[in-house]
Order: C-alpha cells, then structure tokens, then sequence
C-alpha cells in the first residue's frame, strides 16, 4: 500500500478514473472488444470477488453497480461501459465509502483490484 494514497485518504471518501486523472492508474482503460463482451467480462469479474456483490445492472446506460464490504465499512463502485465504435470499448469506475471520513485509500485500491482483475480476461489497448 502505499503511504501517500492512505495519508491522503484521511480526508478523501471517493476515487475515479477519468481521461484527465493525474495518475496514470486512474485513467480511462479502453478495449478492441464489443460492448456486451465488455458487459459480460465485467459482471464474471465482480461475481467472482468474494466481499462484492451486484445490486443493479444497467445494460442500456453500461452501469453496473456494486457494493464491496471491508471490515470496517462499505463502499460502492459504479462502473461505467461506453460503446465507443461497434468494435471498441472503455471503462470508468468511481468509488466512494459510505459516510464522512476518509477510506485510508480504499477506494482506489478497489479501482486498481478491479482493474487487475478485469485485465486477466480482457486486455486492454
């Protein structure tokens, strides 16, 4: 873990990928897959965590929904599938602890689990 992540995580509730993140784990990951592809792997991945669990799937928006359980709170990732040509696709995921103090970088150590996760059935570009 790294230090910097849970210092800052004293103050911080939510993580995000975006194409302008500043780090470059939290960018946006794109993929030469189909968008239901895409789905399908997504929803295997989070099935298999053991403390994460599917409470709302979008198929026409590309939201699924997740809630993850710590042993001291829970947290929510949204993760988003965008459709960008028939053959490609890409992923945002946001990450928020429930309640107000910090996550001690919960929250983006979710992100890079999932990421990690998702990478050995889909690669992505």
């Amino acid at each position: 873990m790294s230090i910097l992540r849970i210092i800052t995580g004293l103050w911080k509730n939510q993580e995000e990928t975006s194409e302008r993140a500043k780090s470059p784990q939290l960018k946006t990951r794109y993929y030469k897959e189909r968008f239901d592809k895409v789905m399908e792997a997504v929803t295997r991945v989070v099935n298999s965590k053991p403390d994460w669990k599917v409470f709302h799937i979008d198929k026409e928006r590309g939201e699924i929904m997740v809630e993850t359980k710590n042993l001291l709170w829970k947290s929510d990732l949204i993760i988003s599938v965008f459709k960008i040509s028939p053959t490609r696709s890409a992923i945002d995921v946001l990450s928020a602890k429930r309640g107000t103090f910090g996550d001690l970088g919960t929250s983006y150590f979710n992100i890079l689990a999932f990421y990690k996760a998702l990478h050995k059935e889909i690669k992505p570009e």
